[in-house]
């Protein structure tokens, strides 16, 4: 999945051990909940690992305990945005959707690609899929993912699914996107 133009390297997850990284208070990730006939969860910022979002030069943060209140980023020039939910069942497929928009005095998004990218387990290979942004509406980056045979084959730990939101490879400068949420949807 994802083309050659930009594509990410295999071993992309640098910065997750970053000490300026705003990081949710739970070690434990959520579980997906039942809605209806399927399962899911949508997590705020303050559930995500932000990078350098502790530091206020680079995100402003909501503030503890508010509900829907979305994340600034003011200027950073490595995007990364993680998260991790438990309770994943082989043989389905799940959506995993960053919810999004930029300010209109964003800068340092054009021709600069978005990621999302997922994977089951630790040890799971990536599926990826780049976006662009553009000003003035919602954007959600969306991937599906499938969890078999083939993408995860290291028992333990499996049924968590590691996604995330990156922009680390173009060196820019970049501001003014608001991060509302991630959701994790099971798929029909």
């Amino acid at each position: 999945m994802g083309g050659s133009f930009h594509k990410p390297p295999n071993s992309m997850f640098l910065a997750s051990s970053m000490s300026s990284s705003h990081r949710p208070k739970e070690d434990n990730p959520p579980i997906l909940l039942a809605v209806g006939s399927s399962k899911s969860a949508t997590l705020g910022p303050e559930q995500l690992n932000i990078v350098y979002g502790n530091n206020k030069s680079y995100w402003k943060m909501p503030p503890s305990g508010s509900i829907g209140v979305a994340a600034e980023l003011l200027e950073v020039c490595w995007l990364e945005v993680t998260g991790s939910i438990r309770s994943a069942v082989k043989g389905n497929k799940y959506k995993i959707s960053f919810a999004m928009s930029l300010k209109p005095d964003a800068f340092g998004w054009d021709d600069c690609p978005v990621y999302v990218m997922a994977k089951f387990g630790k040890e799971g290979k990536y599926s990826w899929k780049k976006f662009m942004l553009q000003q003035g509406k919602l954007e959600i980056g969306e991937l599906e993912i499938e969890y078999k045979d083939g993408n995860n084959n290291r028992g333990i730990g499996n049924e968590t699914i590691y996604f995330g939101l990156y922009e680390v490879w173009s060196g820019k400068w970049k501001g003014g996107l608001l991060l509302h949420s991630a959701t994790v949807k099971q798929l029909p």
